[in-house]
């Protein structure tokens, strides 16, 4: 059986006039319409070989591609209805520029490496009126916490610039195994990826890219954890994950970089995940001057399990 291939329509007086969207909708009857605007989205349809908008209206002599979607692959990529909803009803904050999101842990900020859909694909069927939608920046799978979608292209490039300003203030709160060693501590360690160390895994590197992490310690607990926050002005891959193993404090639950025996025993107490969150976003928009600050609540199975902890 041969694969559906690309097909082209040329757009005639009747047609001429209706929005694009519209036009696929009618022809894909049976796709569902979160697929179809994917399609326009990421530039799988295409008009006189130009990408377009959702809202644009054909002209008589339009030359369309229409990519190959079938039900079968369509369905693969499907955002459930109660997937949307969960996700938007962890939106913390939103305006005509930004939505930012309290990203849930285990879910990836977009599709790839083996997942199919993440939260841009999935508040992009829940939005899916809205013309422009972009992450503004992305976080690790494994965390939780505050994540920028924006509404805008002008929107997406004043959000990137603020967050290569030193004005930008990213903090994320956590839970080692062991007793922190000072009320604060400033890492710098240079990091940089190895192929001796698996697929996406950073290890530190004198030649690698500068990174510092400011940790302090918020509360040391009797079963030898410590709850700490880690301010980070860079923004490498795994930063925190690897400054605190490095100095000897893997974070709770982390099944990249962390104490894998310990991860058992937490998991034996009610913790699936990595004990990880990105608590508090503050940036200064460049154009605008415009000044935000979001913060997003530790997740409820962060303050469960801490909740059996006991203080020193």
């Amino acid at each position: 059986m041969s694969s559906p291939k690309v097909a082209w329509a040329t757009i005639d007086a009747k047609n001429a006039g209706q929005r694009v969207d519209n036009f696929l909708l009618g022809y894909f009857r049976k796709i569902p319409k979160s697929r179809i605007y994917r399609a326009i989205r990421s530039g799988e349809v295409r008009v006189n070989k130009g990408r377009i908008k959702p809202i644009y209206r054909l002209k008589e002599g339009d030359l369309v591609r229409i990519p190959p979607i079938t039900a079968e692959n369509a369905r693969q990529h499907e955002v459930s209805p109660e997937r949307q909803q969960r996700l938007e009803e962890q939106i913390i904050f939103e305006d005509d520029h930004l939505m930012v999101i309290n990203k849930p842990s285990g879910l990836s900020s977009h599709s790839g490496s083996g997942d199919p859909i993440g939260v841009i694909e999935t508040m992009r069927a829940s939005r899916e009126n809205q013309p422009f939608l972009e992450l503004a920046h992305r976080i690790d799978k494994e965390t939780s916490g505050v994540l920028i979608l924006a509404k805008s292209r002008a929107a997406l490039l004043e959000v990137q610039q603020a967050m290569q300003s030193a004005a930008t203030h990213k903090q994320y709160t956590l839970m080692v195994k062991g007793h922190w060693k000072a009320r604060e501590q400033v890492v710098q360690h240079a990091l940089e990826q190895g192929d001796d160390f698996g697929m996406g895994k950073m290890r530190v590197d004198e030649g690698g890219q500068s990174a510092e992490t400011v940790f302090t310690s918020i509360q040391l607990f009797q079963e030898r954890l410590t709850l700490l926050s880690a301010q980070i002005g860079t923004g490498r891959t795994h930063q925190i994950r690897v400054h605190a193993q490095e100095e000897g404090y893997p974070i709770v639950g982390d099944k990249r970089y962390g104490d894998f025996a310990h991860n058992r025993v937490v998991g034996e107490q009610g913790l699936h995940r990595m004990f990880l969150h990105a608590s508090n976003l503050r940036l200064k928009m460049p154009i605008s001057g415009q000044n935000y600050e979001f913060s997003a609540p530790l997740a409820v199975e962060l303050q469960r399990w801490q909740s059996q902890l006991t203080p020193v």
